[in-house]
C-alpha cells in the first residue's frame, strides 16, 4: 500500500501544537486524531498514522503540559498503591481543549463529526474516551489503546440517548504492569452499561501497542471510515428525498416534490419569474433545516427527473454524472426563458414540471455543497466523476 508522507509541521491552535499526516484528497474523507501517552510527544504515533487509509487526515496533537525536554502529558498522574491518582483539573482542561480542537479541525477541513474518530495510547486513550463520552456530537468513535476510562469522568458523561451512535475500541495487553488489564474489563463493563457498541481485544504483552493491536485498530478504523455508498435522490410528487449512504436507511426529506411545487408556486396565474423566486425561497427554507452532516454527501440518482435535467443540460445519454456548474448554466437558461425568451430558443421543454424539478436539483446542489450527482440506473456508480 502506498501512503502519503507525514507532513512534519507544528502549529499552535487552541493551546495545542500538532503534526499531521495529510490526506490524499481534498477535502479529506475522514479525520483521525491520535493522542500520545504521558511522557511522550506528538511524533510517538507516527508509525500508527502511516497505516491509516490515505483518504484520512491524521492529526497528532501534543499534550499541553511539559514534563521535560520532549516529554509532554495531558494531565499529571501519580501511581500509588491504591491505583492512579490524577490531577482532575488538568484532565478536565485537556478534555475541553481537545473538544474545541476537534471542532476547529472539522470546520477548517470540512469533515463531519460522523467521519471523525479520536484514539490514543495510555493517557491519550484516556482522553479519547473522555472526549467521546462527554461530547458524542463531535465524533463517530474512539479507541483506548492500553488505557482506561476515568471514573472521574462520570459527572461529564453525555446522556445515554446521545451515546448510542458511538463505537468504541478497547485494546490492552494482558501483562500490562502500568495499567493492569482489569482497567480494560472495567471499560468493557461500563460501556456495556451505557449502551455504547464496542469491541474488547486483549493481547499478549505489556504496556504498549504491539503489532497485532495496531493491525486490529487500523482494521476497525478502516471499516468504519470506508466511504459509504452514495445516498439515493428521489423527486417524488410531494417530497424530494435522500435515502441510504451517509444519510442512513430512513428517508430524509430535503424539499417539496414536483407536484407540490407546481400546486403551491409554479401556477399559470403567477408570472414564471415570480413563481421561480417563490419556489426557490420555499426550497431554501426547507434546506436550512437539513442536518449538517448531509452537506457534501455523495449522491446518486436514477430518477427520470434528474436524467431529464441532464439531457436538457446537453449531456449525452451515457453520461455518468451531472456537475453543479452544468446545472447552474441550465438554471441561467431557464431564468432567461422565465423573463420572456422563447423556450425553444434555449432548447428547453415548455413544461412547468421541468422547471419545478430543475429548481429542486439546483437548490439542493447549491445549498448542500453537492459538486455532482451520479447518474445511474440502480447499479453502483463509479467512485470518481
Amino acid at each position: 500500500m502506498t501512503h502519503r508522507p507525514i507532513a512534519m509541521h507544528a502549529v499552535p491552535t487552541v493551546g495545542l501544537t500538532f503534526r499531521t499526516r495529510e490526506a490524499d484528497v481534498t477535502p479529506p474523507r475522514s479525520l483521525l486524531v491520535l493522542l500520545h501517552g504521558v511522557g511522550g510527544h506528538e511524533s510517538d504515533l507516527l508509525a500508527l498514522a502511516e497505516g491509516v487509509e490515505p483518504g484520512t487526515l491524521v492529526v497528532l496533537p501534543r499534550g499541553p503540559l511539559a514534563l521535560g525536554p520532549g516529554r509532554y502529558a495531558w494531565f499529571n498522574v501519580a501511581f500509588e498503591a491504591g491505583g492512579p491518582r490524577i490531577a482532575a483539573d488538568e484532565a478536565e482542561m485537556s478534555r475541553m481543549a481537545l473538544i474545541d480542537f476537534i471542532a476547529g479541525l472539522q470546520e477548517a477541513h470540512g469533515v463531519a463529526p460522523q467521519r471523525t474518530v479520536i484514539a490514543g495510547f495510555s493517557q491519550g486513550g484516556i482522553l479519547s474516551a473522555s472526549v467521546a463520552l462527554s461530547a458524542p456530537e463531535r465524533v463517530r468513535g474512539f479507541a483506548v489503546l492500553s488505557g482506561r476510562i476515568l471514573p472521574e469522568l462520570e459527572p461529564a458523561l453525555a446522556p445515554r440517548e446521545a451515546l448510542g451512535h458511538l463505537e468504541g475500541f478497547i485494546a490492552h495487553g494482558r501483562d500490562d504492569a502500568v495499567l493492569p488489564v482489569a482497567w480494560a474489563h472495567r471499560a468493557d463493563a461500563w460501556l456495556e452499561q451505557l449502551g455504547v457498541p464496542h469491541a474488547l481485544h486483549l493481547y499478549a504483552g505489556h504496556h504498549g501497542i504491539v503489532p497485532p493491536m495496531a493491525r486490529d485498530f487500523l482494521a476497525w478504523h478502516g471499516s468504519r471510515m470506508a466511504p459509504p455508498p452514495p445516498a439515493r435522490l428521489r423527486i417524488d410528487a410531494e417530497e424530494t428525498l435522500l435515502v441510504g449512504g451517509a444519510v442512513g436507511v430512513t428517508p430524509l426529506a430535503l424539499a417539496a416534490g414536483a407536484d407540490r411545487l407546481l400546486r403551491e408556486h409554479v401556477t399559470p396565474r403567477v408570472p414564471m419569474d415570480v413563481a421561480m423566486e417563490n419556489a426557490i425561497m420555499a426550497i431554501e427554507d426547507t434546506l436550512a433545516r437539513v442536518p449538517p452532516h448531509v452537506r457534501g454527501v455523495e449522491i446518486a440518482s436514477d430518477d427520470p427527473a434528474v436524467r431529464r435535467i441532464a439531457t436538457a443540460a446537453g449531456l449525452p445519454d451515457d453520461a455518468r454524472v451531472i456537475r453543479r456548474d452544468a446545472v447552474e448554466h441550465l438554471f441561467s437558461r431557464q431564468s432567461a426563458v422565465a423573463l420572456g425568451r422563447p423556450a425553444a430558443a434555449e432548447g428547453l421543454p415548455a413544461d412547468p414540471r421541468f422547471v419545478a424539478e430543475l429548481l429542486v436539483v439546483r437548490e439542493l446542489m447549491h445549498h448542500l455543497d453537492i459538486p455532482f450527482i451520479h447518474l445511474d440506473t440502480g447499479g453502483h456508480p463509479g467512485r470518481q466523476p
